[in-house]
């Protein structure tokens, strides 16, 4: 049999995960734990993010619904974009298998249930809490565009599988399968690896220097495009802003100009790519269509343009684009980190996007990176695919500063898209490591505990979604015990709260989920003899989601009386 690297360096990479981070599983057996590490990596390759953040989105188990994880993102103009996955992993690295296709009608039927709030479906607790969200933002207006994720190390599905998509799904642009398999997460995990090859610029361009840094500018065929991203994929994109999850209107535009018959002026309708390298070489004493050799390429603006174009050209091979060109900007920087994110951001910062990477080199996340690791703790302010066990992502800390010491569970919970833009300042400015660790413990245990399964229908009720709320309340409670504000915590009497929180953390949570009751029956007026589990999950979704409980009751209200 023909051995397959690929295979087995995921293979050797899931054995490591698992091995690192035995606290993330209770009670599973050993094919199961592996199984569930791949569905991890999976899932944090697929949406660019640190094994430790991808956790949460897990739903397996029995009664899952026929999705393995979800992640749900709220979009401009009434849409919602959600990403479900489905996972499936073989042992033998050797043997080729596809994804199954009664896999795959499985997830067809999923998507025909899930996303229609009047058809009734039996759930496990999480995948039911996952579910009622998504049917509270339908119910609310929003438009739902699904990307259902196959996830496998094997190769995609067969015909067979492809019927059942084609037969529920075809001509309709809200859904849409993808196969992620062995090669997309060895890409994932091999990203940082140097992306030296060559492009071919299209008739004339422009090289100029200026401010000791070289420059081209020119055109380029979109077939270079295609070719580039088939080559490479994702290790061109480390640099540029997290990729795009779902359905995009200029995605849209740039696939039905190239699809028009009026693809040949795409280059006047398209803002152009722009890229940066270590260096480029070309024949300077060639008139026009210089070849050029590229050292350590990668794109920083026009992502969507390549992925758009690239997932076109996929879906319509017959496609003619042989006359089809795009801008190029190519810039010379060599390893001038100032200059990147100062292009990075200059050409990317109007659009809805995480900026996490843009601001890891921030001088606040610097001094946060500095003095957690003072205080024994890893804060993680750049992206990888390693995720050493207790670090802190930059993200988690964000989702749990904001729910936490800024009073905002609401925005923490639902605009993780706008951590590191809108809501950046409010988050980190004055922000010191002892308060954002805490935050931390108070964020990831309060998650725990809305894991556990409780006797107690109404607590059982508010553990499936208020745990970002339970986790603001918690700090509030924390900080009344000890008298003493938020923004007074500091390495000074760090291990002073820290220790007292790891003492009382049942006894702070119990109390924030009892207070989390008493808030909620006051907020529908709840006479006796009746009960927050009768409200539908869907409401009970839309009421975390909205700001009126934060600005009446957590924020004004009297939370300690």
């Amino acid at each position: 049999m023909e051995i397959n690297i690929a295979k087995q360096i995921i293979d050797q990479r899931v054995n490591k995960i698992m091995e690192e981070n035995l606290d993330y599983f209770s009670g599973e057996d050993i094919e199961k734990r592996r199984s569930k590490t791949f569905l991890l990596l999976g899932v944090s390759a697929y949406l660019d993010m640190d094994i430790s953040e991808a956790l949460p989105y897990i739903t397996d188990g029995g009664g899952d619904g026929g999705f393995d994880a979800a992640y749900i993102e709220e979009a401009n103009d009434g849409q919602v974009n959600v990403i479900l996955f489905q996972s499936k992993y073989t042992r033998n690295t050797e043997k080729n298998t596809n994804f199954p296709s009664n896999a795959i009608e499985k997830a067809v039927n999923t998507v025909k249930t899930v996303f229609d709030p009047y058809m009734d479906v039996q759930l496990n607790d999480e995948s039911r809490r996952i579910v009622d969200e998504i049917r509270s933002l339908i119910l609310d207006g929003y438009i739902p565009y699904v990307t259902f994720v196959m996830v496998n190390n094997g190769d995609t599905w067969d015909g067979m599988g492809q019927k059942y998509i084609d037969n529920a799904f075809s001509g309709n642009d809200q859904v849409v399968f993808t196969h992620y398999g062995y090669e997309n997460i060895l890409g994932y995990i091999k990203r940082k690896e140097p992306v030296n090859t060559e492009i071919k610029m299209a008739g004339m361009a422009i090289q100029e220097n200026f401010n000791y840094k070289r420059v081209i500018l020119g055109k380029v065929n979109v077939t270079e495009i295609v070719s580039l991203m088939e080559r490479y994929g994702d290790r061109l994109l480390e640099r540029n802003i997290r990729k795009y999850l779902g359905k995009n209107e200029i995605n849209d535009n740039i696939s039905a100009t190239l699809r028009g018959e009026k693809r040949s002026n795409f280059f006047f309708y398209n803002n152009g790519i722009t890229m940066i390298c270590d260096q480029f070489k070309y024949n300077a004493l060639q008139e026009k269509n210089w070849n050029v050799s590229i050292q350590d390429l990668q794109i920083i603006n026009g992502g969507q343009t390549c992925r758009a174009i690239f997932q076109t050209v996929a879906e319509n091979r017959d496609l003619d684009i042989k006359d089809v060109y795009v801008l190029v900007r190519l810039y010379e920087v060599s390893d001038d980190e100032d200059i990147i994110n100062e292009i990075t951001y200059a050409t990317n910062h109007q659009n809805l996007v995480d900026l996490r990477d843009l601001k890891s080199n921030d001088n606040l996340q610097i001094l946060l990176e500095e003095s957690a690791k003072d205080l024994g703790y890893v804060y993680k302010r750049k992206r990888d695919s390693f995720s050493a066990s207790g670090s802190i992502p930059s993200t988690v800390a964000a989702e749990a500063v904001l729910a936490i010491w800024r009073k905002a569970p609401h925005l923490a919970r639902y605009k993780k898209n706008e951590l590191f833009g809108a809501f950046y300042h409010q988050i980190f400015d004055g922000l010191n490591a002892s308060q954002m660790i805490i935050a931390v413990l108070i964020f990831r245990s309060c998650d725990a505990a809305r894991k556990r399964f409780s006797d107690d229908r109404e607590l059982q009720a508010v553990r499936a979604y208020g745990n970002y709320f339970v986790s603001c309340l918690v700090g509030e409670k924390l900080c009344y015990d000890m008298q003493i504000k938020a923004e007074r915590i500091s390495h000074v009497n760090f291990l002073e709260v820290r220790d007292y929180f790891e003492k009382e953390k049942e006894n702070l949570i119990k109390w924030a989920e009892e207070k989390l009751l008493s808030i909620l029956r006051k907020y529908f007026d709840l006479e006796t003899g009746m009960h927050i589990y009768d409200i539908d999950g869907r409401t009970l979704a839309a009421v975390f989601r909205r700001f009126d409980i934060v600005e009446n009751y957590i924020k004004n209200g009297d939370l300690l009386a």
